[in-house]
Order: C-alpha cells, then structure tokens, then sequence
C-alpha cells in the first residue's frame, strides 16, 4: 500500500536584517521555521537548516529547494 501524497504549504518570508548587502529568506511550515536562505550581494548563497547545519547553494531557489527536501525526508 502507497502513501498518499499531502499538500504542504510552504510559506516564504523576508526578514529585514542588521546587514543591508544581505537578503535573509525564512522558510515556514504550519508556523514553524524549517531553514533560512541567506544571499548576499556577491552572488553567494548559504542555506541553514533547522537542524543548525550550513551549506552553500548555487541559487536562492537551489537553497529554498534544499530545505524542503532535507524537512521531507527528516520532518514529515
């Protein structure tokens, strides 16, 4: 027997930050912060998990794509 697939809405927040030359992305599920994507104005890309790990990411939505995967396989 398969699982069924679920819908989970994923919503996506800027924060306003003390560093102006940095973009701090929040990502939530059900009001909870799985992971935030931090660009900054080189072109450099980190993601943080909600675990605390940090890895480097070729784009934003290489890093927002990251998260998701890594609260699907962990946190579902």
């Amino acid at each position: 027997m398969s699982k069924r697939n679920k819908n989970i809405e994923v919503e996506i927040n800027e924060v306003s930050g003390a560093n102006k030359n940095t973009t701090e992305l929040e990502l939530l599920v059900r009001k909870k912060v799985i992971g935030k994507v931090y660009h900054q104005e080189e072109g450099s890309v980190t993601v943080e998990f909600k675990s605390g790990k940090k890895r480097t990411a070729h784009s934003v939505d290489e890093g927002i794509q990251l998260i998701i995967e890594e609260y699907n396989l962990h946190d579902e």
